[in-house]
C-alpha cells in the first residue's frame, strides 16, 4: 500500500474560483480511480490560490485481478454441423483477441452459448494514475483560461510546478509544458521559492516551515481568532459575512489579520460610501461601535505578519486619499442636476450590439411599467417610471467613474440629499441588488420590481446576442441575474406569471417572430432551472418534491414555490405517501388514454355514483383552496376522497367490456388525475419513512 501525493503549483488564481476548482479536481480523480478499479482510503483535497493537494492514502500497488466472462455467439451460431467452428465465432476471438483453444461452452438461461473468461487488473497502479493526471486537469473547467507557453494548453492560470509522488516514488508525467519534479513551491513573500518533497511527511513539514497553511479549515479559523482579538483590542464589533471570509481564506497562505484608521471626519460622508468602498473595492472590514454606529477604523487580511505595521501604514494611506477623494466627488455630484445627465446616457454604451444606456432605461420603463400591472402595484406608478428612466444616471457622476461598486447606491443617495420622494430614490438606491440567492433581502418593494425590471432586459439582450450560458462559464452574469429574478419573486411574494414579462424583454431584441420564440424558449428554461435551483439548493427541498411540482410548464414561480413548501411539509407529515399511492393507481389505470367526455347519465353502479357525488361536491371547495393557493388545504380535502375511490377501484371494473361505461369510469378518473395535477404530481414522490425520510 502506499499514499498518493499531488500538487499542482500554480499563478494566483482569483479567490472567488478556488474552491469550485478543488472540488473538480477531486471529484474527477476519485472518480477516475473508480473507473480503473483502484482501491483507495481516506482522501483529502485542499487549495489556495497558489496551489491545489490532492491526498490519496491505502492505495495498493497493483489493481486487484478479476475474471470476467464475455460471451460470444450462441453455440449453434458458433459451431457448423460438422462442429467446425464458424466465421461468428472466429470474428468473436479476433475482436477478443483470444485463440480458438481458449474458447468453452457456456450455460445460460437463453441456452448454450461459447465464449472465454478473461482475467484482468493487475496493472501497476502508479502507472495508470501518472497517465491520468494529465487527462484529468484537461477536464477541469473555467470561466475564463490563458495560454502563456508553446503548448498552448489553456488553464485558468500558469502552471508553475508538477508534484506527484506515489508513496516515496516519483510519478513521471507532464501537463502544459511542465514536468513533474519532487519539488512545491513555499510562501510568495516569506520563503525560499521551492523546497524538496520526498514523502508525505516532508511535504506537510515544509508547508509549516515555509509559512503555508494549506488546510481551508485552519485559515478560516485563524483569521476569525484574530479579528475577534482585533474587536476586543478595539472594543467595537467587526462583522465578517461569508463572502468576505471565504476572499480571505482563499486569497492568503498565511492569513494575518491587521486593523487601521482613518481620519474621523470622513464619518460625515454617507455611510454606503464608506462601507461600499471599504469590502468591495478594498476588501477591508468596516468597525462598528457598540450601538451599531460605523468607527473611523477598518480590519483587513494580509499575506504576511504586520510587525512593522507597513501593512496597516499601507491602507491607511490608500483609505484616507480615496475617503478625501470621495468627500471631492460627494461635494461637487450634489452641484449637478441630476435629471439632466438622463441626456448623456445616449454617449455610454451599455453593450455593443445592445445600444446605449438611454436605450436601456427607455426599455426599462416600459418593463417596469408592465410590471407595476402584472403586481398590481398602480400607486407605485409614477416613481418607479420615474425611476426607472433616470437609474443609470449616476453612471455619469465623478463617485462612480472613481468607485464602479457604487453604481445605484450613488444615484438614490444623491436624489435622498437632493429631497426627492422615497419611492424613486429608494428604487434607485436598491435596483442592483440583490447580487445572489444568498444576498441580502430587498427590503423595498419599488426597488425590487425595477431589479427585475433590469435583470430581465440584461438576460433578453445578452441572450439576443447568442450569449450561452454553461455550468463553468457565465462571462455576463446571467445566471445571477435570473437567480435574482427568482429571489424577488419569492422574498415579496410576487403572484405572477413571468411568461408574458419574458416575452416583451425579448421583443427588445428579437428581429423576427422566429428568433423572439428561440430567444424567449431559452430564457424560459434559465428560469425554471434557476427556479430549481432555488428551490432544491437554496431551500434545501427534496429532490423528488421540486420534481413534482416543476412537472406542469408554467412560470408562475410564486405558485411552485408555494406547491414546494406544501408538499413538503405534507411529506414531513406522513400524508404525502397515500395521495403518492392514489395518484399512482390514477396513472396506471388512466394510461395513455386521451380525455375522455363525463357525463352522469352513463353512472349506473352505486359506488360510481357516489365518487362521482362526491368529487362534484369537493371540487368547487377544492378549485377555490387552489385559486387562494392554500395548497395544504387543498391536499388535505383531496385525500378525504381517497377512501371512495378505494372503495371504486375495489367494486368497479374501469375497463369495462362497454366502450361507453369504460370511457365515463376512465373520464371520471382523469378529472380526480386532474385535481391531483393542480397540487403537485404525487406520482413521482417516493416513499417516505415516518418524520419525512425516503
Amino acid at each position: 500500500m502506499a499514499d498518493l501525493l499531488f500538487e499542482l503549483g500554480v499563478e494566483e488564481i482569483p479567490a472567488a474560483a478556488v474552491a469550485a476548482i478543488r472540488d473538480q479536481l477531486r471529484d474527477l480523480f476519485l472518480a477516475r480511480l473508480e473507473q480503473e478499479r483502484i482501491a483507495h482510503g481516506a482522501s483529502e483535497c485542499a487549495a489556495s490560490n497558489r496551489r491545489l493537494m490532492l491526498h490519496v492514502t491505502q492505495i495498493p500497488e497493483r489493481t486487484a485481478t478479476q475474471e470476467e466472462t464475455v460471451l460470444g455467439p450462441a453455440k449453434r451460431i458458433a459451431l457448423d454441423e460438422r462442429g467446425l467452428p464458424t466465421v461468428a465465432l472466429k470474428k468473436f476471438c479476433e475482436f477478443q483477441q483470444v485463440k480458438l483453444s481458449d474458447v468453452v461452452e457456456i450455460e445460460t438461461p437463453k441456452g448454450k452459448y461459447l465464449g472465454v473468461t478473461k482475467v484482468g487488473g493487475g496493472q501497476d497502479a502508479a502507472a495508470l494514475i501518472a497517465a491520468a493526471i494529465p487527462a484529468i486537469l484537461r477536464q477541469l473547467t473555467f470561466p475564463k483560461t490563458m495560454v502563456w507557453n508553446d503548448s498552448r494548453v489553456p488553464f485558468i492560470r500558469p502552471v508553475k510546478s508538477i508534484l506527484a509522488l506515489f508513496g516515496t516514488r516519483l510519478l513521471d508525467l507532464e501537463f502544459a509544458g511542465v514536468r513533474s519534479g519532487n519539488k512545491a513551491p513555499g510562501h510568495l513573500l516569506l520563503s525560499d521559492a521551492y523546497f524538496d518533497v520526498n514523502s508525505f511527511k516532508d511535504y506537510f513539514e515544509g508547508l509549516s516551515k515555509n509559512f503555508i497553511i494549506l488546510r481551508e479549515d485552519e485559515r478560516r479559523a485563524k483569521i476569525l481568532a484574530e479579528i475577534r482579538d482585533i474587536a476586543e483590542e478595539l472594543e467595537c464589533q467587526v462583522p465578517c459575512d461569508d463572502e468576505m471570509l471565504d476572499y480571505y481564506v482563499y486569497s492568503n497562505e498565511y492569513p494575518v489579520a491587521f486593523s487601521g484608521r482613518f481620519d474621523a471626519k470622513y464619518l460625515a460622508l454617507p455611510e454606503e460610501i464608506i462601507t461600499a468602498f471599504m469590502t468591495r473595492e478594498k476588501k477591508l472590514l468596516p468597525v462598528y461601535d457598540a450601538s451599531g454606529k460605523l468607527t473611523p477604523h477598518f480590519v483587513g487580511v494580509a499575506n504576511i505578519p504586520d510587525e512593522n505595521r507597513k501593512v496597516s501604514r499601507g491602507n491607511e494611506k490608500v483609505v484616507q486619499a480615496a475617503f478625501e477623494d470621495a468627500q471631492f466627488f460627494w461635494d461637487m455630484d450634489r452641484k449637478e442636476d441630476y435629471f439632466a445627465l438622463k441626456g448623456l446616457l445616449k454617449n455610454v454604451m451599455f453593450q455593443k450590439e445592445l445600444g446605449t444606456y438611454f436605450e436601456k432605461v427607455e426599455r426599462l420603463a416600459a418593463l417596469v411599467d408592465f410590471l407595476v400591472n402584472e403586481t398590481r402595484q398602480d400607486g407605485l406608478r409614477g416613481a418607479l417610471h420615474k425611476a426607472a428612466s433616470h437609474c443609470k444616471n449616476d453612471l455619469l457622476t465623478k463617485m462612480v467613474r472613481e468607485f464602479p461598486s457604487l453604481q445605484g447606491i450613488m444615484g438614490g443617495l444623491y436624489l435622498k440629499a437632493a429631497g426627492e420622494e422615497p419611492q424613486v430614490w429608494r428604487a434607485i438606491y436598491g435596483h442592483y441588488k440583490p447580487r445572489g440567492l444568498a444576498n441580502e433581502k430587498l427590503d423595498d418593494l419599488g426597488a425590487g420590481i425595477l431589479s427585475i425590471a433590469d435583470r430581465m432586459d440584461n438576460i433578453a439582450g445578452f441572450v439576443g446576442k447568442g450569449i450561452k450560458v454553461s455550468s463553468s462559464k457565465d462571462p455576463y452574469g446571467i445566471r445571477r441575474d435570473a437567480n435574482a429574478v427568482i429571489k424577488i419573486i419569492a422574498d415579496f411574494r410576487l403572484s405572477m406569471d413571468l411568461a408574458p414579462l419574458v416575452r416583451l424583454a425579448a421583443l427588445h431584441f428579437a428581429k423576427d417572430e422566429t428568433e423572439l420564440q428561440r430567444n424567449s424558449k431559452v430564457i424560459r428554461e434559465l428560469l425554471v432551472s434557476r427556479l430549481e435551483n432555488y428551490l432544491k439548493d437554496h431551500r434545501r427541498l427534496r429532490y423528488d418534491v421540486v420534481n413534482a411540482v416543476m412537472v406542469r410548464d408554467t412560470l408562475v414561480v410564486l405558485d411552485k414555490i408555494l406547491q414546494a413548501e406544501a408538499l413538503a411539509q405534507l411529506v414531513e407529515s406522513g400524508m404525502a405517501d397515500p395521495l403518492s399511492s392514489l395518484h399512482k393507481r390514477l396513472r396506471n389505470i388512466i394510461g395513455q388514454n386521451e380525455r375522455c367526455p363525463f357525463t352522469e347519465t352513463a353512472l349506473k353502479e352505486k359506488e360510481e355514483k357516489l365518487l362521482a357525488d362526491v368529487f362534484q361536491g369537493a371540487k368547487p371547495r377544492i378549485d377555490d383552496l387552489i385559486l387562494k393557493q392554500n395548497y395544504l388545504q387543498a391536499s388535505s380535502e383531496i385525500l378525504e376522497m381517497k377512501p371512495i375511490v378505494d372503495s371504486f377501484f375495489e367494486k368497479i371494473l374501469v375497463m369495462d367490456k362497454d366502450p361507453v361505461r369504460r370511457r365515463n369510469r376512465l373520464a371520471l378518473l382523469q378529472r380526480i388525475d386532474e385535481l391531483l395535477s393542480s397540487v403537485a404530481d404525487f406520482s413521482l414522490l417516493v416513499e417516505t419513512k415516518p418524520g419525512g425520510k425516503t
